[in-house]
């Protein structure tokens, strides 16, 4: 390994130097520096890695306390916290020898590296996060991992950066050495261009909610810049993304002035290859992390921008219910709304939304049930999103009608923002307390009976006088199997249903199985079909089935074509 920069940090701290760093004080803030130097990546084998030093100005530990963390699995995504290579720490006595204790395997758990002896004063920790871009081995979850493409490399800071725990706040600095990347390789994250102070102070684990790329990238515009819209890609997508990213900064302009932003904070799109869920992304600190496939279309991922931009503005609140059910209501209404949408895709985006709740078995399961079950089986997790969304819905036409026009479900939204920017709580007490002012107690019973798992059903004109709504038969999204076969890193089938679609093709209980898609996709589309990559005795072979089970007739909304468009947008 080479750590040029941690080595003079090295000498610096055994010196008593500590890189000019003065012990914490109610004057002097402690200080965190993580530098990030990317190494050499080969692109066809799909290896690089990063080298990482961190440097903490004051480090206070007794032996046996934590020094830092880092999750081992995360959203169902392995980082490099059981593979990383060469950690060391050291502080001004030399080698702090590291203990490690690891959580209880769960869906997500997190290994922590405590101190050998006491520690005191300045720490310098460096190690090397080796990246493999082999496709995950637990399947579906949000594009966080490393990855090398182009040149590159980007990730999620909760996937790579060992951080210090929770509790103090640090004043911390990003700093990158590219001089092992090829010639013109530049650097950004969520928090600016190059090397950058985030602003304030803050704690540690605030690192894991953003994005790191570095590499030839590039850019749109073409000149980077650190306020307002921004984006970056690397390697070759199979549509040309910047005039995607000019429609998405017109959007996130209309959306600023929808949700009453003020001044211009900078917001960064990243876009980059996914092997697994490729159109899907994640909403990170100042940022979104959006992601293709190797034959996605520009068009497929507007939706998702869109949504992931509004949680810019919605995504505290009183639970995932909230927060993506606003974000679902609001995902393609506020394109439309601002002229960026037709209304046949509009309507194509509430068609979807209801197709995939109507449809689905367990559209009945109450809210409490939903975070247990999240990862194991889609249909439960997409509940949040259908169910938030309808809800929205719901209520939004309520507001509507009982306000003769004058208020909507918006109102209650730019509330909750307010109450946000103002430090006030923003909570599912808070939430309820708008609704009941709005609605009285019929405006309390609808969030109830959403959170208890009832049906979540729009009135007929619920989305405006152009649509109305009807009915459509559609067979329900059925794998064939217990859903849980298909989580951790060793996926054994069991429970088949004998006349199940999968069973006719072929699939037997005790098969250890590959699945290289998303089920939330999967699940939302009526027609596609799933392989599984079947390992029996040895053999290795693809199995491919329609999974779907019973007809089913489900509410769908159509266009009246009587109703001209002019009065449609509202």
């Amino acid at each position: 390994m080479t750590f040029r920069l941690a080595l003079k940090a090295l000498v610096l701290v055994a010196a008593g130097i500590g890189l000019g760093l003065q012990p914490a004080s109610a004057a002097v803030p402690r200080q965190l520096t993580v530098l990030i130097a990317p190494g050499e990546m080969d692109e066809e084998k799909g290896l690089g890695h990063v080298d990482i030093t961190l440097t903490l100005s004051q480090a206070e530990a007794e032996a046996g306390d934590v020094l830092f963390s880092l999750p081992i699995v995360i959203a169902n995504t392995v980082t490099v916290a059981d593979h990383l290579m060469g950690l060391m720490a050291r502080d001004a006595l030399g080698e702090v020898p590291l203990v490690v204790r690891d959580d209880p395997v769960a869906l997500a758990y997190s290994r922590h590296w405590l101190a050998g002896r006491a520690v005191a004063g300045p720490l310098v920790v460096t190690y090397r996060a080796p990246i493999d871009n082999t496709p995950p081995r637990r399947g579906s979850g949000p594009p966080y991992q490393l990855r090398t493409e182009g040149g590159g490399f980007s990730a999620v800071g909760n996937t790579f950066i060992l951080l210090p725990p929770a509790g103090l706040d640090y004043q911390i600095a990003l700093d990158w050495d590219l001089s092992a990347m090829v010639p013109g390789a530049t650097a950004t994250s969520s928090w600016g261009e190059g090397d950058v102070a985030l602003p304030g102070t803050g704690p540690a684990p605030q690192l894991w909610s953003g994005v790191f790329m570095a590499g030839p990238m590039k850019r749109y515009p073409e000149t980077p810049q650190n306020a307002g819209f921004s984006a970056a890609w690397m390697g070759k997508p199979p549509f040309d993304p910047a005039p995607l990213m000019a429609w998405t900064k017109t959007l996130h302009d209309w959306m600023g002035d929808f949700f009453q932003e003020t001044g211009d904070p900078p917001y960064r799109v990243f876009l980059r290859f996914n092997p697994i869920n490729a159109g899907g992304g994640a909403a990170l600190t100042n940022s979104f992390l959006t992601t293709y496939g190797l034959a996605t279309e520009a068009e497929s991922i507007k939706g998702t921008l869109a949504h992931e931009m509004i949680h810019t503005w919605t995504s505290l609140g009183p639970g995932q219910w909230y927060s993506e059910g606003n974000a679902v209501f609001y995902q393609a209404r506020l394109p439309w709304r601002g002229g960026l949408l037709s209304t046949e895709d509009y309507l194509v985006d509430i068609n979807d939304t209801a197709r995939r709740y109507y449809t689905n078995a367990l559209n009945d399961t109450p809210n409490d049930q939903i975070a247990p079950r999240f990862w194991e089986d889609t249909r439960v997790r997409t509940l949040p999103y259908d169910r938030g969304g309808l809800y929205f819905a719901v209520l939004d036409d309520q507001i509507r009608k009982g306000s003769a026009g004058a208020r909507s479900v918006d109102d209650l939204i730019f509330a909750m923002i307010a109450r946000r920017r103002a430090g006030l709580p923003v909570t599912e007490a808070d939430w309820q307390d708008l609704v009941a002012r709005e609605l009285g107690d019929v405006g309390r019973q609808l969030t109830a009976d959403m959170l208890a798992g009832k049906l979540m059903l729009p009135a007929s004109d619920a989305y405006g006088p152009c649509f109305a709504r009807t009915t459509k038969p559609f067979r329900r999204f059925e794998l064939g199997f217990e859903p849980r076969s298909l989580v951790g890193d060793v996926k054994t089938i069991s429970g088949l249903d004998p006349g199940s679609e999968a069973a006719k093709a072929g699939l037997r209980n005790g098969d250890v199985v590959t699945v290289a898609v998303a089920m939330d996709s999967v699940q939302g589309d009526p027609e596609r079909t799933l392989t599984l990559q079947v390992t029996r005795e040895g053999e290795t072979f693809p199995i491919t089935y329609l999974p779907r089970g019973e007809w089913v007739e489900a509410y769908q909304w159509e266009r009246r074509p009587e109703v001209p468009e002019a009065a449609c947008r509202s």
